[in-house]
């Protein structure tokens, strides 16, 4: 763009005391003044000064202070007749092209020097594209050597709150352009809090500071909160892959008392390596049953375990003053649960029924029931519970999936409606793994659990894995190897929610 302006350049040597300066946008660099300083004194000053006819400095800031430093009394200078606005926007045309400024007094210059286009009736107006004699972004931008959106990312840190800016301005964070627009693009109350977290050294990256900070502003603005650390409840902050272990706890003790009861423990193989070893049926932790219980069930409610087995989630779920209700097709592990309950938890806050859970039969007549189910079902084929032919143990995996696509027909009427807004959340949550069938492969229940589910009407809420200690990884890696499959470390928590 041209700016009529005189342009006469006749150079003479002026007082450096008869040199005025106004408030400038940015300061002299000390380190840039003193090198400066070095080089006029050994090749002398290769461009003269720039100012006004009142003497006001236009350009030249860091040369005029290393004449300063240097004890000179007078400099060589430019007279050019400039108004105030003009003189300003000479100031600021030379300080964009110095490589030194942070983006955050790059966008301060950059909006500066649109402000003062629209003071002289030159800045093209937002929202139309073109006028004869005024200046667009476009035209700006070109100037500039960028594209608009880029020159529109320059400008943007200009928004951050003056105090922030301040702040900001003179460290390695306000170097990294697109940390200072997102920082912008913050309600001033978060920028704040950004600021003092990266000043004071408690967070080094701005990314992390943008994260504590919102995460601060989240908690503080809703209206929902809990009076617990995460962290102490669960030891960990939960997270999609847990590690859960047979903690010497209270529950685990009283889940033992079942499960070690000689009538109903078995064994899944014995003979491994030349006889040596002895392989239990898988028992659930009650430290991963407590999680599941008390992380997103809630408090007081009624908990269906369908497919109840040695009773490891109703234990965590009575432990913590939640009723329950448990299904089990074998009477053994029904009877065995039932005496350990009634010596333990008030008769009023379970039941126990031994029967066939798939249509569950004895709640026909109920409709939004229960407040959550938790369930753990037995594998296909992996594990003989027991010889009824109603077992799903027993059953093929077309079969057994059969069965599961009404089971769920009958949890979505049973379980009540979550309500998103109020944060109101009824699950179904099952515990599923892989079951390999030599050359059928592998019969994933994660995915057919999921179809199932999706069919009756329910939504995929969550899903954590949780990791295994798998006995088979010591006895069974090379047969792995021959079969090219690898052991299976993971189990999966499907948790369901009907809106």
């Amino acid at each position: 763009m041209t700016i009529a302006i005189n342009t006469e350049t006749n150079v003479r040597d002026i007082p450096i005391a008869d040199v005025q300066i106004r408030f400038r946008l940015r300061t002299p660099k000390e380190e840039k003044v003193r090198e400066l300083a070095e080089s006029i004194k050994t090749l002398g000053l290769l461009n003269p000064i720039t100012i006004d006819n009142q003497n006001f400095l236009v350009c030249g800031y860091h040369r005029l202070s290393a004449y300063k430093l240097l004890g000179y009394e007078t400099i060589p200078a430019i007279t050019k007749d400039y108004s105030l606005v003009y003189s300003e926007l000479g100031e600021i045309d030379e300080n964009l092209k110095v490589s030194s400024l942070s983006k955050i007094e790059i966008a301060e210059h950059i909006v500066r020097r649109e402000e003062l286009y629209s003071e002289l009736g030159m800045r093209l107006e937002r929202g139309i594209s073109s006028k004869e004699g005024f200046i667009s972004t476009d035209q700006l931008a070109s100037e500039s050597g960028i594209s608009n959106r880029a020159y529109r990312l320059k400008r943007q840190p200009a928004r951050i709150v003056e105090d922030v800016r301040d702040q900001l301005r003179d460290t390695k964070f306000a170097e990294v352009l697109m940390d200072m627009v997102k920082l912008s693009q913050q309600t001033p109350e978060i920028q704040r809090s950004i600021c003092k977290l990266l000043i004071s050294g408690k967070r080094t990256t701005f990314k992390k500071a943008l994260v504590d900070a919102q995460i601060l502003d989240y908690r503080k603005n809703k209206d929902y909160k809990f009076d617990f650390n995460l962290k102490e409840r669960w030891g960990r902050i939960p997270n999609s892959i847990m590690r859960f272990s047979k903690a010497n706890s209270k529950i685990q003790k009283l889940c033992d008392v079942i499960h070690h009861d000689e009538d109903i423990q078995w064994l899944k193989r014995e003979g491994i390596n030349f006889g040596g070893s002895k392989i239990p049926v898988y028992q659930m932790a009650a430290e991963h049953a407590e999680f599941l219980i008390t992380y997103y069930t809630p408090e007081n409610g009624i908990v269906l375990d369908s497919f109840m087995g040695r009773a490891t989630i109703g234990t965590a779920a009575l432990v913590h003053g939640r009723k329950f209700v448990g299904f089990d097709i074998t009477k053994k592990f029904v009877d065995k649960t039932r005496n350990v309950f009634d010596t333990e938890f008030n008769k009023d806050d379970f039941q126990l029924i031994n029967n066939d859970s798939i249509l569950l039969e004895e709640f026909k007549d109920y409709k939004d029931h229960f407040d959550a189910v938790c369930f753990d079902p037995p594998y296909v084929k992996a594990e003989r519970y027991s010889d009824n032919e109603k077992d799903l143990s027993n059953m093929t995996s077309e079969e057994y999936m059969l069965k599961m696509r009404e089971h769920f027909k009958q949890l979505y009427r049973l379980i009540k409606k979550s309500d998103y807004k109020q944060k109101k959340f009824f699950p179904v949550i099952c515990k599923v793994g892989t079951v390999r069938d030599a050359s059928k492969g592998i019969f994933d229940m994660d995915s057919e659990f999921q179809s199932a589910a999706k069919e009756a009407g329910f939504v995929l809420w969550d899903k954590v894995f949780n990791e295994l200690y798998n006995i088979w990884g010591g006895v069974g890696y090379e047969r792995n190897y021959e079969n090219k499959y690898v052991q299976k470390s993971h189990e999966t928590n499907l948790v369901f929610c009907k809106f």
